[in-house]
């Protein structure tokens, strides 16, 4: 009697798949930069199905394939390379909100020091935005002005990070 593919998926714990998931995605970025999507699906697809129903422990079969970046290496054809995109993103979002928690963390300075010499009023500029802090007996608050400033500063920050994260000069043709 034989088994089916789906009884031999089975036999793979949830931590094995876990693991043969987590290798498959790093593989996916890595190779990325350097064929189509299709391709990648095609490969990843084929290395799963192969994982899991190899009957060898997954510590020894993702040994035996070798860090995810060699194998794409193995992979990858000597065309030329291709944008990360999805690294463009990732990096796009970390800077994103690395400067929202400076922005925050500034703006936060300033109404601590409002707020302990209070009645107070203290205005600033942040990267060419202009932010107020106030604290009397009436209330406290904070806020930031400055028309586009609040929102190209954001945006200009974001496309910077996106595109040096994605390496969009690959894109460009080369000599």
């Amino acid at each position: 009697m034989t088994e089916s593919p789906r009884t031999k998926e089975l036999q793979r714990s949830i931590r094995d798949r876990m693991r043969i998931e987590i290798y498959l995605t790093r593989l996916e970025w890595h190779l990325e930069g350097v064929m189509s999507g299709a391709e990648r699906k095609a490969i990843t697809e084929t290395l799963r199905r192969e994982l899991v129903a190899d009957p060898r422990n997954l510590a020894l079969a993702l040994a035996d394939l070798g860090a995810p970046s060699v194998l794409a290496t193995r992979y990858a054809d000597e065309g030329q390379q291709r944008p990360l995109w999805s690294m463009g993103v990732i990096i796009a979002g970390i800077t994103l909100l690395a400067y929202w928690a400076v922005f925050l963390s500034y703006t936060g300075g300033m109404f601590a020091a409002v707020d302990s010499a209070a009645p107070a009023e203290a205005h600033s500029t942040f990267l060419f935005v202009q932010i107020e802090a106030f604290s009397s007996s009436e209330g406290i608050g904070i806020g930031w002005t400055s028309g586009w400033a609040w929102l190209v500063v954001p945006a200009t920050i974001i496309a910077v990070a996106f595109l040096a994260g994605a390496r969009i000069w690959r894109a460009l043709p080369r000599d």
